[in-house]
């Protein structure tokens, strides 16, 4: 028996040192591959953080190009509201100076009507106290001047003095309505002014409330968009300045093309000569289309706000209302009008065009003219001078 169990001790020690073995050579395997392991572990998680903190970083850019480009948008509309606003008070100021000359010019035509008149009130008290009824009559019946002279070829001499005083008061008087008249204007225009003014004001303090409160360095950029349109201001004033100048060129070659359409153009006719009386000239078929159906509402009211071609009309709803005519959309407002488009050179100016100004608009009708819906005083007309304010930028909506 004990030399039976020797052999089955032995397979035994056999298998455990073979067992030992296999199982040191498994550990020894395992402690091998698991540095392996963990660092392939650790490569993919790094992978997985840098395309998790590359996302972000992506996300962050783009928001951050996004806020650029706001901050460029917003930094743009506050330098361009700003610059308007400049203007629009240059205008202002330019506009009250004419009021003020008007004033002074209109004061003086009514003081000498009111001496003209209470000459030819002497001398008709002098007819009357002398006791020339005839005279008298004849004088106090006459519709005309003419009426007076050929009433009596026999009194012809003795009235002359008094024909002489007649024609001076009416054109005196003449004088004194039609300076009235311009005066008038003037303040209307004046107050229009002041109306795109309060608008755009009231803009500007919202935007600065909302953005101040939004913003940490909004105020540094509010002081830099103030400087820059400080600058655009005085590029822009120069611009029409340079403007007016060809204008005055423009005039002077036209002189005698001008003088053979002076009779209807006056300002009478300018003003409120009615439709199909001023037609446009030059430029493309559908630019001259435009100016002439624009033509047919001269003499129409100008009402705030409004954008009836017939029952009234501001400047923009003018312009706007006519385009929408021939299916061509333009925004609403001056400002916005003043964006819309191509921008074109003076030069190159032709009927259909918008002559934008700050806070206003007009339409180019060709030969140094244009159509617009000038004032609550004026109404809808035309005027000869386009450069009769600041012009801010010329544009073709087509």
């Amino acid at each position: 028996m004990m030399g039976h169990q020797k052999p089955v001790q032995c397979c035994r020690f056999l298998f455990y040192v073979t067992a030992a073995v296999c199982l040191g050579q498994m550990l020894s395997f395992a402690s091998a591959a698991s540095p392996i392991s963990e660092a392939e572990r650790q490569k993919k998680e790094a992978e997985e953080r840098y395309e998790a903190v590359n996302g972000e970083a992506e996300k962050l850019e783009k928001k951050k190009g996004e806020a650029a480009v706001q901050a460029g948008q917003l930094d743009q509309e506050l330098t361009d509201l700003l610059t308007d606003m400049d203007l629009l008070e240059t205008d202002m100021s330019d506009m009250t100076r004419q009021i003020e000359k008007e004033e002074e010019e209109y004061q003086k035509a009514e003081e000498k009507r009111k001496r003209q008149y209470e000459i030819l009130k002497k001398r008709i008290q002098y007819i009357y106290e002398e006791g020339d009824v005839t005279y008298l009559d004849i004088l106090l019946k006459a519709k005309t001047i003419g009426d007076v002279i050929n009433g009596n070829e026999y009194f012809q001499q003795l009235y002359e003095y008094d024909r002489k005083l007649i024609t001076e008061y009416e054109k005196t008087k003449n004088d004194a309505l039609g300076r009235k008249e311009v005066l008038e204007e003037r303040q209307s225009e004046l107050q229009s002014l002041k109306q795109e003014y309060g608008v755009r004001e009231k803009t500007l303090r919202t935007m600065i409330t909302k953005k101040r409160a939004e913003e940490s360095d909004f105020d540094r950029r509010l002081r830099a968009a103030k400087a820059e349109a400080g600058s655009q201001a005085e590029i822009i004033r120069k611009r029409t300045e340079e403007i007016r100048l060809l204008q005055k060129e423009e005039e002077r070659k036209r002189e005698e093309e001008r003088r053979a359409e002076e009779l209807r153009r006056n300002a009478g006719s300018a003003q409120n000569s009615g439709p199909g009386m001023i037609k446009s000239t030059g430029g493309s078929e559908f630019g001259r289309n435009v100016a002439d159906y624009a033509l047919q509402f001269i003499g129409n009211p100008y009402v705030w706000g409004g954008t009836s071609l017939t029952s009234g009309a501001d400047c923009s709803g003018f312009v706007q209302s006519v385009y929408r005519h021939f299916g061509v959309s333009i925004p609403r407002t001056s400002a916005e009008q003043a964006g819309f488009g191509r921008e074109i050179a003076y030069e190159e100016m032709e009927p259909g065009d918008l002559v934008c100004y700050p806070g206003h608009v007009a339409m180019y009708i060709g030969g140094g003219r244009i159509v617009h819906a000038r004032s609550a005083k004026a109404g809808i007309r035309v005027d000869d001078n386009p450069a009769y304010r600041t012009i801010v930028s010329i544009r073709r909506p087509w």
